[in-house]
C-alpha cells in the first residue's frame, strides 16, 4: 500500500512536470538593451526590463530593441534665396517601453520572428521603426524649417535652426503618441553645394585682391606725397641757396672797382707770359 503511494505520488509528479513543460513555463535572463514584453491570453502584460522572466506556452514574447541609437537623414533643401543647402540631421533616442505604449508599438513596428534558446517570439526593432514611421517625418519638418531661412548667414543660425527642429520633431511625437524617447536632434552638417562653395571662394579672393590692390594703390599715393614734400623742401633749399649766392655776388660786385680790375688783369697776364712757349703777350683793351 506505502509503495502503490509513493508510485502514485511520482507519477502526478512526473505528470504536472509533463504540463509545465508542454506549458513551455520558462525563466530567462533579459538580454542587455532589451525590453521584454510576455503578453497573456489573459490578464495584464507583463514588462521585463531587466531580470529574468517567464513565459507560458500560449503566452506570447515581443522582444523590443530600447538601446540609444542615432540616425541620420541627409538632405538637399531649397532656401529662400534658391540655393539648395546640404543638411544632415540626426536623431537619438530610443524605444519607451510602457504599458500605454505597447498597443502603439505593437502597431507601428513591423515583428520579425526570432527565436531565442527555446523560445519563440517577435524582434520589434527600433531601425525599422525609425524607417517606417519617424525618418521621412524628421525629414519633412527639417524642410519646412529650414528652406524659409537666406543662406548668407545660415551657417550662425545652426542652433536656432536645431531648437526649432527638434521643438516640431517633439510636439509631433507627442501627438502621435509614439513610443520613443527623444534624447537629441543635432544639425550635423550644414554647407553649401560645390558650385556655390566654389563661386563664393572666387568671390572671397577678388575681395581679398581688390583690398590688395587698394593696399597698395593707398601706399603709392603716400609715396608720391612724401616725394613731392621732399621735392619742395629742395627746391626750397635750392632757392635759399641762389639767393644765397646772387646776394654774395652783388656785394662782390661793389667792392670790385675799375683799378683793382686792371691790376688783376695784369697779374694773369705775367703769369701767362711766365710760360716756356708763350712769346706773345696780349695787353687788355682797356689798359
Amino acid at each position: 500500500m506505502k509503495y502503490f503511494k509513493l508510485t502514485a505520488m511520482f507519477l502526478a509528479i512526473v505528470v504536472v512536470s509533463g504540463l509545465f513543460v508542454s506549458c513551455g513555463c520558462i525563466g530567462t535572463v533579459v538580454p542587455p538593451g532589451t525590453t521584454v514584453l510576455v503578453l497573456k491570453p489573459r490578464g495584464a502584460p507583463v514588462i521585463k526590463h531587466e531580470g529574468v522572466y517567464k513565459a507560458w506556452g500560449r503566452d506570447k514574447l515581443y522582444f523590443v530593441d530600447t538601446k540609444l541609437k542615432s540616425y541620420s537623414k541627409d538632405l538637399k533643401i531649397l532656401c529662400a534665396d534658391d540655393i539648395n543647402m546640404d543638411v544632415s540631421v540626426k536623431w537619438v533616442g530610443a524605444f519607451k517601453v510602457t504599458t500605454n505604449t505597447i498597443d502603439v508599438i505593437k502597431t507601428k513596428v513591423p515583428a520579425v520572428n526570432i527565436k531565442r534558446d527555446d523560445i519563440r517570439g517577435f524582434q520589434l526593432s527600433l531601425d525599422q521603426f525609425f524607417d517606417t514611421a519617424m525618418g521621412d517625418m524628421l525629414s519633412s519638418i527639417a524642410r519646412t524649417v529650414v528652406s524659409p531661412y537666406i543662406t548668407d548667414n545660415i551657417r550662425e543660425q545652426r542652433d536656432e535652426l536645431r531648437t526649432l527642429i527638434k521643438n516640431a520633431f517633439l510636439k509631433r511625437m507627442d501627438t502621435l503618441k509614439y513610443p520613443v524617447e527623444t534624447a537629441d536632434i543635432l544639425i550635423t552638417n550644414l554647407d553649401y553645394p560645390h558650385s556655390v562653395t566654389a563661386q563664393r571662394q572666387r568671390i572671397k579672393e577678388a575681395e581679398l585682391q581688390d583690398l590688395e590692390n587698394a593696399a597698395i594703390a593707398k601706399a603709392q599715393v603716400a609715396k608720391a606725397k612724401r616725394d613731392a614734400e621732399l621735392a619742395a623742401e629742395r627746391g626750397k633749399a635750392q632757392l635759399v641757396q641762389a639767393q644765397a649766392d646772387a646776394a654774395a655776388n652783388k656785394a662782390r660786385a661793389k667792392t670790385l672797382t675799375r683799378e683793382i680790375l686792371a691790376v688783376k688783369q695784369l697779374e694773369t697776364l705775367v703769369k701767362l707770359a711766365e710760360g716756356p712757349n708763350n712769346n706773345t703777350v696780349v695787353i687788355p683793351f682797356d689798359a
